[in-house]
């Protein structure tokens, strides 16, 4: 198992700095050790030198030579220590207070004396080490006191230096990490007068200043993020590789919408894709459209964007979609047409009905006059035919009129009554089957007059479509937000782009414009559902005008 010491600032100061003292302290205290042993062994050895020769001279000295014994009882009473060894001229051991070690130190041996006794001084190694210790006690005691006044000493400097340079450190740490984080931070030891304080105060000013610029950055940010995400316009943002960088609501609505393609199948996040690659100059329009036939109209547009340096690093992409604004383009178009229609309807209708009534006036005063039956039947006929030019001139006037609605209260059911009588014998001398349900006693707040119109003109629109017979519907029913009149037939149907052009008048006649006209006049709308072959449903709604009443 290997230990890693953590590497931090204050460990880096701690360590050498202990380490070089317990060094220094070591060596004096094994420099002091060295020096007090060599001392104790020098005064170990003068006594031993003088110890032997009092010996030597006390053996040689009078008549004590000749009796040994006393001698050594003399030894044996006066000498206290442990060091004497005496042997006699052969080697054996006369006197000792102890066996001689494996580790004994000859201070001093010596034959001179007339019984050539030798006489030796040593000490053991190991007792005079552990007492030479025991003496020492208090300067290791010295010592250790003094490593661990190091050690305290070390950790406060090392600490002092440190605590600065690692709160600095911490709060760097905080900030690259979460740069918002800065708000709660405070730098301390700021009020230090030495070099850590220096530059507490300067990444306290930093930090201060990197806030303020953070807050108006955030401002900025916040800003443009939302003006990008109000716009009326979808924006999309592509980096070099075609990625999608950034996209505001309004384009993740439009390009949620899958299902919308245009008339090559493509989707609009293709048509965005190809737009990125082809850079065009000018913005191009496209029509989208859903599987139920719902058309969606936009225009899209790509600018390059370009870095400080002026590098080009994407693209930017705008979806506008201009539906609503093509609607009332066409709108005003029709309005437009409608208005020189008008013009030139009345001068052709001014010029056109008094020859009409003077035919009129004519065939009625001829038809009393014939006397054959198929004469009055073509007389009869001719009749019938003015009167359909002048239906046709009538719609022809209504559309040069600007007259003010004149609102009533109308009966929706003796409307419909009205119309049945009106169109009975019609319906059936072609072969189809007119009828008229309402649910229930429906009213209407319209002017009467433009009401009978519209369904006059929807009647009208259905007979043509079955010139061999077929079904004529006329219902009403109460709705949530209004009535709900609807005129059905069981004619040949339409498709979706030929109701597109009927609706913005390319197509059908006069009679649906007057009809929208005089529908916006008394807050109606129309739309029409129709399928080839399977009839045609013109489904008038009237937003808040009436509903069920008593009468």
């Amino acid at each position: 198992m290997k230990w890693r010491v953590s590497s931090t600032i204050e460990n880096k100061i701690l360590f050498p700095f202990v380490c070089i003292s317990m060094v220094t302290v070591l060596c004096f205290c094994g420099i002091l050790y060295r020096t007090e042993y060599d001392v104790k062994l020098r005064t170990e050895t003068l006594n031993a030198q003088a110890l032997v020769e009092y010996i030597n001279a006390d053996i040689d000295a009078g008549e004590h030579w000749r009796s040994p014994g006393e001698l050594l009882e003399k030894y044996a009473n006066g000498y206290r220590g442990d060091s004497l060894f005496l042997y006699d001229a052969q080697g054996n051991l006369l006197f000792s207070r102890r066996p001689l070690g494996d580790r004994e130190l000859a201070l001093e041996d010596s034959r001179d004396n007339r019984l050539s006794w030798r006489v030796l001084y040593a000490l053991d190694q190991r007792a005079v080490q552990t007492e030479f210790i025991e003496e020492q006690r208090y300067m290791i005691l010295a010592a250790v006191a003094m490593l661990l006044i190091i050690v305290q000493a070390s950790v406060f400097i090392a600490y002092n230096i440190s605590a600065p340079l690692r709160q600095l450190s911490k709060v760097c740490t905080l900030v690259s990490r979460d740069p918002g984080a800065s708000e709660d931070l405070a730098v301390e030891y700021t009020s230090r007068r030495d070099e850590a304080g220096q530059l507490a105060s300067a990444f306290q000013a930093m930090l201060n200043s990197q806030r303020r610029y953070t807050r108006e950055l955030t401002q900025v940010k916040v800003l443009n993020e939302s003006i990008v995400a109000n716009l009326p316009l979808g924006v999309v943002v592509y980096d070099q590789e075609g990625q999608v960088v950034l996209q505001n609501l309004q384009a993740d609505g439009l390009l949620r919408r899958e299902e919308e393609r245009d008339s090559q199948g493509r989707d609009l996040s293709q048509l965005l894709a190809e737009l990125v690659r082809r850079d065009p100059v000018l913005p191009s329009s496209v029509r989208l459209r859903d599987p139920s036939g719902r058309a969606r109209d936009c225009e899209l547009g790509a600018w390059t964007l370009h870095s400080a340096e002026g590098d080009s690093w994407g693209t930017l992409c705008t979806i506008d979609d201009v539906t609503y604004k093509k609607l009332m383009e066409e709108k005003l178009n029709r309005e437009e047409k409608l208005a020189y229609t008008g013009r030139l309807a009345a001068d052709v209708a001014h010029e056109a009905r008094n020859p009409l009534a003077g035919i009129r006036a004519g065939l009625q005063v001829i038809s009393p006059k014939l006397t054959q039956e198929r004469d009055a039947m073509l007389c009869r006929e001719m009749v019938r035919e003015v009167d359909r030019v002048n239906l046709l001139i009538e719609n022809l006037l209504n559309l040069s009129r600007q007259r003010e609605s004149e609102k009533t209260t109308v009966s929706l059911s003796a409307l419909g009554d009205e119309l049945m009588m009106l169109y009975f014998k019609v319906a059936e001398n072609k072969g189809i089957d007119l009828s008229v349900e309402m649910e229930g006693e429906l009213w209407l707040f319209a002017d009467e007059q433009q009401l009978r119109q519209i369904l006059i003109n929807l009647i009208n629109n259905s007979i043509k479509a079955m010139p061999d017979g077929g079904r004529v519907t006329l219902t009403g029913r109460a709705a949530s937000d209004g009535v709900e009149v609807t005129v059905e037939d069981s004619g040949p149907g339409m498709t979706a782009e030929k109701v597109r052009r009927v609706l913005s008048g390319q197509e059908g006649g006069l009679g649906l414009s007057i009809v929208q006209r005089l529908l916006e006049q008394n807050s109606g709308s129309l739309n029409i559902q129709s399928v080839p072959g399977q009839g045609t449903r013109a489904i008038l709604t009237f937003h808040g005008t009436g509903g069920d009443h008593e009468v």
